[in-house]
């Protein structure tokens, strides 16, 4: 992977990706290893609050013992889904479909990253959406992420990813997940086209349903 005493936010590209058993229906069991420094893999609800993520043994996982004390992010690949290299800003990258069209990726932000609203709008807005009220972004349907309940939102239309590009990809859908607090936030982002994105939801669903940490 690539999430920390609170919720820092990790610099180093770099990740260890090890084992690959297969789980069910051919989709690969993944244990990213974090930095020894970032010991503390940890969401805060709030300032009086601390919530740490669900921990799940890598070993018992993965199929292997993990080679050091480090935290390590374990997860399911589903499925003709394929890892590709992260960056500063992902701690998981993957993508999906005959010419890897489609992308599902995980990444932080340290403190509330702008907030729940303001996120919810700047991906309606890279699909040609209008903005949502605080009550309709508050009215979203929830799904699990690391044991906490995420904010779900899913629009189509025509996407333009933005950083620095100018394409703009016609008929779309986003299916996004977005866990905020004070002290971090974590967004998984998929983005294909319509039917490709249609067809990956479940997967989409196995692969966030699965993400966890295991502290050794």
């Amino acid at each position: 992977m690539r999430f920390l005493p609170s919720f820092i936010l990790l610099t180093t590209a770099t990740m260890l990706v090890s084992c690959g058993d297969s789980g069910p229906s051919g989709a690969q069991i993944v244990t990213r290893e974090l930095p020894g420094s970032h010991q503390s893999f940890r969401l805060v609800d709030s300032s009086a609050e601390r919530f740490r993520y669900q921990k799940r043994d890598a070993a018992t996982a993965a199929g292997a013992t993990p080679a050091s004390t480090a935290p390590d992010l374990v997860y399911t690949t589903p499925e003709g889904w394929k890892e590709q290299a992260g960056s500063m800003m992902r701690d998981v990258n993957l993508t999906f479909g005959d010419n890897d069209e489609g992308e599902c990726y995980v990444a932080r932000l340290p403190g509330a990253g702008g907030g729940l609203l303001a996120n919810v709008n700047r991906w309606r807005t890279q699909m040609g959406a209008e903005a949502l009220t605080a009550e309709e972004v508050e009215a979203l349907p929830k799904k699990p992420l690391f044991g906490q309940p995420a904010t779900f939102m899913t629009v189509d239309g025509d996407f333009s990813p933005g950083m620095g590009s100018t394409e703009v990809k016609k008929n779309h859908r986003l299916l996004g997940l977005i866990l905020a607090s004070e002290a971090g936030a974590v967004f998984v982002k998929m983005t294909g086209p319509k039917e490709l994105v249609t067809e990956n939801e479940a997967a989409f669903d196995v692969f966030t349903s699965s993400l966890d940490v295991s502290l050794n």
